[in-house]
């Protein structure tokens, strides 16, 4: 994710609920084939002070009980991660092990800053099995693993409790289509005596990625995908386009949403009560308990002909090296923590790749989990963005890129669905043919 997306809960709350993990974490270690005090270096991008200090103390409680292991975590954020990683690497000085996204795997096994990960998963015993088959396709490149996948966030819908009540709607029964959510929507959005909107239905900011991962999930929806089967864009496509005019007919048509409203001022518009709902992944449960709003989560809606939800992962990969000396320890890390995930997901809020820890009572036993559940019932239905070598090039939170510029120019009425769409893939195909 985007820099500090995670950091939104209390830091006396994480740090809280990194103590209460400890018991549970604490567990035999694996032992392989290294010196004693083996040390390990991991570089992250969990950069928050409140994720920094969840992951210190899941890191911590395995050093204590390592067994000759000791990781050494190191947080930068994305942009300065993926920057040092090539230099060092380049250098001979990389870290042993690094957190990243699924997305960005490519990019990194063809630039050779990573190695395959095959040995080192039969000889710690990392269960990939565990794991749905879009995450360990995920962390394969060219028929290798490359990485373990840790978890999953996908997209979710949020909605305020008490304003869907207000409304005369059942909160127990959220919308379940395209229909149903504009149907809230439009009941949700409130206007004064002077016809002046006061409150808006839905929540569709115009800046960062949120308004990409919406239209790409109701892209997928719609029957497209991003890449034809030449790997060039295929977002001018004509579910993309429905897609995309969906959500520009929000705004314009509807006006159950204002792209001025909310993450384009850098406000919490749902906590301040400007919009009722909005699309978001799981690591805004924490937040939005910490501010003790009465809200509710549920699966996206299906604006389409079937289920599609966008999400990334976070895997951990081991940094190409001259010598495997270390291949063991980082093995005894690797598996422990994939095992041992449910304090991290729990924490950061994420979903744990592994079956087993997302069925464990460390996970389904908290009380974040209520909230939990609709993103794990989506698992089935989630999309990734093309596993591409030029993911960072192409894809960009806030950058001027041509998905970005282009999407924006849509949704803030400058440039027709169509044209925008148009422009969209002509640069992102002269961005694909570089690679």
């Amino acid at each position: 994710m985007a820099n500090d997306v995670f950091a939104k809960s209390l830091l006396t709350r994480r740090q809280a609920l990194a103590l209460g993990a400890s018991a549970a974490l604490a567990g035999a270690l694996p032992r392989g084939a290294f010196a004693a005090d083996e040390k390990v270096t991991l570089w992250h991008g969990w950069t928050g002070a409140d994720n920094t200090t969840a992951l210190n103390g899941v890191i911590d409680t395995f050093n204590k009980g390592g067994k000759g292991v000791t990781v050494e975590p190191t947080g930068y954020d994305w942009d300065t991660l993926f920057s040092k990683w090539v230099v060092s690497s380049a250098g001979g000085r990389a870290p042993d092990l690094v957190l990243f996204h699924i997305t960005e795997l490519p990019e990194f096994a063809t630039r050779k800053v990573i190695r395959p990960i095959d040995d080192v998963v039969a000889s710690s015993g990392l269960d990939l099995s565990q794991v749905p088959d879009a995450g360990r396709t995920g962390v394969t490149f060219d028929g290798k693993v490359y990485a373990a996948p840790l978890d999953v966030h996908p997209l979710g819908f949020y909605y305020n409790v008490d304003m869907v009540q207000e409304a005369g709607l059942d909160p127990a029964k959220p919308p379940k289509t395209g229909e149903e959510f504009l149907e809230w929507a439009k009941k949700l959005t409130v206007k004064d005596g002077s016809g002046k909107v006061t409150r808006y239905g839905f929540e569709l900011p115009n800046t960062w990625a949120t308004a990409r991962w919406i239209w790409f999930s109701l892209m997928y929806q719609n029957g497209g995908t991003f890449l034809d089967d030449k790997g060039l864009a295929a977002v001018d496509s004509e579910a993309s386009q429905k897609a995309l005019q969906y959500l520009v007919d929000l705004i314009n048509v509807h006006g159950v949403t204002n792209p001025e409203v909310g993450g384009n001022k850098g406000e919490d518009a749902f906590a301040s009560k400007q919009v009722a709902m909005k699309f978001i992944g799981p690591w805004e449960v924490n937040l939005r308990m910490a501010q003790k709003m009465n809200f509710m989560t549920a699966q996206l809606p299906v604006f389409g002909q079937k289920a599609a939800v966008w999400a990334n992962s976070h895997c951990m990969a081991v940094s190409k090296q001259k010598s495997d000396d270390k291949l063991a320890a980082d093995g005894t890390f690797m598996k422990w923590f994939f095992d041992n995930f449910a304090a991290p997901a729990t924490t950061v809020g994420i979903i744990p790749q592994s079956k087993a820890v997302r069925e464990s009572a460390a996970f389904t036993g908290t009380e974040q989990y209520k909230y939990f559940k609709s993103f794990v019932d989506d698992l089935p239905n989630i999309v990734y963005e093309p596993l591409i070598p030029q993911y960072l090039s192409v894809f960009s939170f806030d950058k001027p890129t041509p998905l970005v510029t282009n999407l924006q120019a849509a949704l803030n009425g400058s440039k027709p669905v169509p044209d925008a769409l148009k422009a969209m893939k002509e640069g992102l195909d002269a961005q694909l043919k570089k690679g």
